[in-house]
């Protein structure tokens, strides 16, 4: 008894133990400072590159560790699937105690005399009984369900393919847009005061008819419509900064420095290496969506052959070992062993409609699939025709760049010389610059458009150099300005 006292606290203490609650929510802010103090120091005091910004991305965003975390359940299921393939086995004991005496009797059916009272059973007694048993439909439906979730840890793996592949065509595009910003904000607040006092200059010379007013006319207007495009400019790139910190994983906007721009940086383009025919079946062999739907297709599949065995009987062997203590009887402990056999008549009855309706499952998904495989083609002829002119319009904007900051070079030679304006040389110093900026802005939307033909071919991205997302610092901003891939 002292023993049996023991494995039974040992059995509550085990069971209490596993059942533990896990510990309660603290307020988000305190996670979100644990989040940040998490963060690796050392990459986010260096400026940060694109391969940077990407590898911090893949490390630190909290969407794509919720998409982690589901692989890692879908797993842990998969391993409990496991334990339906063994037999039960159900250990089972008890105490009981009589006041008074179960007394029986018994009655002569000739001539219907009833006996002496006589006791069958102690007043305490202790039963025990182990028994296993297994069911072999049971068996093969846990089998076919193992199976099953197996195929669910590969379709949460796809899962979080197709969120990272997203998660970095929003990274590149929302870096570079931050760059970008930063640029302007500095090259235009050292320009802005200048131009301002460039069109009051020309308000005054119009109003003192000192110069041909249709001339300072148009002086005031090409500047305020330059600055009014600056401006139109900043605005599309004023949320990036906010938007990259969200996608990294940080959550203070001023905690990271970005690499810098210069007018004259160096921004490496290439040409498309491949076909539109080629992409098409990289894309159909690589996207993540057509990978799910065909293991989500086997799922379906596996889920007819589990209908199928719910319609069989349930057939298994069983053996089990029992103890009671009654001092009456003779043997108190035995063993018994036989084949046991059920069969649900309403299972059966169903069979077909439930086998019919997994099979109209299987075939929507068969379809759908199909459906997505169309759709996949035509995402990749719109992110290819998309990076072709994205490419072709920032060619000739760098083209023109160029030629602008020519221009303006030698507007300020002109003015030092004594043949050129003030005037002019603003003008074309502004009209440089709103150059520069438009060229970097196209040179944003080339590379969003090279990720958004990534994503859509389903390539996945090389792993980061270290679990931090840690490249090497760039020797120059020119380095820091080449893109990654």
């Amino acid at each position: 008894m002292r023993r049996t006292r023991l494995a039974m606290n040992a059995v509550v203490a085990l069971l209490l133990a596993g059942c533990a609650a896990p510990a309660d929510l603290a307020p988000v802010a305190d996670d979100l400072s644990r989040h940040a103090a998490s963060l690796p120091s050392d990459v986010l005091s260096r400026p940060l590159t694109v391969d940077d910004a990407i590898a911090l991305a893949m490390a630190y965003n909290l969407d794509a560790r919720v998409k982690v975390l589901e692989e890692v359940l879908a797993a842990g299921k998969a391993d409990l699937s496991l334990f339906a393939l063994l037999p039960e086995l159900a250990a089972k004991g008890g105490w009981s105690k009589r006041n008074p005496k179960k007394l029986t009797t018994s009655r002569d059916l000739g001539t219907g005399a009833m006996g002496n009272f006589s006791v069958g059973e102690d007043a305490i007694g202790r039963t025990g009984d182990l028994t296993a048993s297994w069911n072999l439909m049971d068996f093969g439906i846990a089998m076919v369900r193992a199976d099953q979730e197996s195929d669910r840890i590969r379709l949460a793996q796809e899962k979080r393919r197709r969120a990272l592949h997203l998660l970095i065509q929003d990274v590149q595009a929302a870096y570079w847009k931050a760059v970008i910003n930063e640029y302007a904000e500095k090259k235009y607040n050292s320009l802005q005061q200048r131009l301002i006092k460039s069109v009051a200059d020309a308000e005054a010379a119009e109003r003192s008819r000192i110069g041909d007013p249709m001339q300072m006319l148009a002086h005031q207007r090409a500047i305020v419509d330059t600055m009014r495009q600056i401006a139109e400019l900043q605005r599309q790139t004023s949320t990036a900064r906010a938007d990259l910190a969200g996608h990294m994983g940080v959550g203070s906007v001023t905690a990271f420095r970005l690499a810098e721009l210069s007018d004259d940086s160096f921004l490496d383009v290439a040409d498309p290496s491949q076909t539109v025919e080629d992409m098409e079946v990289v894309a159909l062999d690589n996207r993540p969506e057509l990978k799910g739907e065909e293991i989500q297709f086997r799922i379906d599949v596996k889920e007819i052959r589990t209908e199928l065995l719910k319609s069989l009987p349930g057939i298994g062997p069983f053996l089990g070992g029992h103890y009671d203590s009654n001092s009456f009887i003779k043997y108190n402990a035995w063993a018994d062993a036989g084949l046991h056999m059920a069969w649900n008549l309403i299972d059966m009855l169903s069979a077909p409609k439930r086998i019919s309706q997994a099979k109209n499952v299987a075939e929507v998904t068969r379809t759908r699939r199909l459906a997505l495989g169309m759709a996949v083609v035509t995402q990749v002829h719109v992110a290819d025709i998309q990076h072709r002119h994205a490419l072709k319009e920032y060619r000739l904007t760098e083209q023109m760049a160029a030629i602008d900051r020519r221009i303006s070079g030698l507007a300020a030679k002109s003015k030092a010389a004594g043949s050129g304006s003030a005037m002019e040389e603003i003008k074309a110093e502004a009209s440089g610059m709103l150059s520069t900026l438009r060229r970097f802005i196209l040179y944003s939307d080339l590379q969003a458009a090279k990720a958004r033909l990534n994503s859509a071919m389903g390539i996945d991205p090389p792993p980061p150099d270290s679990a931090a997302g840690a490249a090497p610092s760039p020797d120059s901003p020119a380095d820091a300005a080449q893109p990654a891939g």
